[in-house]
C-alpha cells in the first residue's frame, strides 16, 4: 500500500473511533433533536410496557435532557 493509502486508512480508522465516542446506542449524536425524539419515544414505550424485551440502556444524559425539557415546559405553562 502506498504512503497515501496508509494515511487514508489510518484517518478512516481514527474517524470511526471518534464517531463511536460521539454517538450512543441509538446511533445518533447526543443532544440533537433526533436523539431527544428517539429517547423520548423509547422511554414512552418502556413505560407503556411495549418494549420490555428490548435490551440496552438509557443514557443518563437522555433522562436529564427529558426531565429538563419537561421542567422548562412546565415553567412556561405557569407563566401564562
Amino acid at each position: 500500500m502506498s504512503p497515501r493509502g496508509d494515511s487514508m486508512s489510518n484517518l478512516l480508522r481514527r474517524l470511526r473511533k471518534l464517531e463511536t465516542r460521539l454517538t450512543d446506542d441509538s446511533g445518533l449524536r447526543p443532544h440533537s433533536e433526533a436523539w431527544l425524539d428517539y429517547w423520548s419515544h423509547r422511554i414512552d414505550r418502556l413505560l407503556g410496557g411495549e418494549a420490555q424485551r428490548e435490551t440496552g440502556r438509557i443514557p443518563l444524559e437522555a433522562i436529564d435532557a427529558l426531565v429538563a425539557g419537561a421542567a422548562a415546559e412546565a415553567n412556561r405553562g405557569e407563566g401564562r
